[in-house]
């Protein structure tokens, strides 16, 4: 699990973001984006096996995992969607396009910008945090 925009930019290459896990078929090696204690954490994943109430079940070796999709508040609002990867076909295997130097460029100035909303949001939520301890009536100051 890693939060090095470095490290997941090389670990999924190669890969295509689905949009639904319908998308993934049995079988194949699936990469994940997901919260862990809160924060954003890349997830190196494994092998599909089957999808259940808002998970899908991997297995990597001899470890199993089931990675929540969608995590909602207590009143049924999404507040967060996992984020899923898997090998493109494609480029695994020499057929289709392949990405140009300015469509990367293009990419990873985009990946930037998201993670500097996310680093922006994450100071905006701490901050708020602290708001709210020093206004709780049961926390006096």
């Amino acid at each position: 699990m890693s939060q090095d925009i470095s490290y997941i930019k090389q670990e999924l290459k190669g890969c295509e973001e689905v949009d639904s896990p319908y998308d993934i078929k049995i079988g194949q090696f699936v990469k994940y984006i997901t919260l862990t204690d809160g924060d954003e954490y890349f997830h190196g994943g494994g092998i599909y096996t089957r999808m259940g109430d808002n998970k899908i079940f991997l297995k990597n070796g001899s470890t199993s995992m089931n990675v929540p999709l969608i995590y909602q508040d207590k009143g049924g609002f999404t507040v967060y969607r996992t984020r899923l990867f898997v090998e493109d076909d494609k480029k695994m295997n020499g057929g289709g396009e392949k990405c140009s130097e300015k469509d990367t460029e293009e990419y990873e100035k985009i990946i930037q910008t998201q993670q500097k909303i996310i680093e922006k949001m994450n100071l905006q939520l701490f901050e708020q945090a602290q708001m709210i301890n020093k206004l709780s009536p049961s926390n006096p100051s």
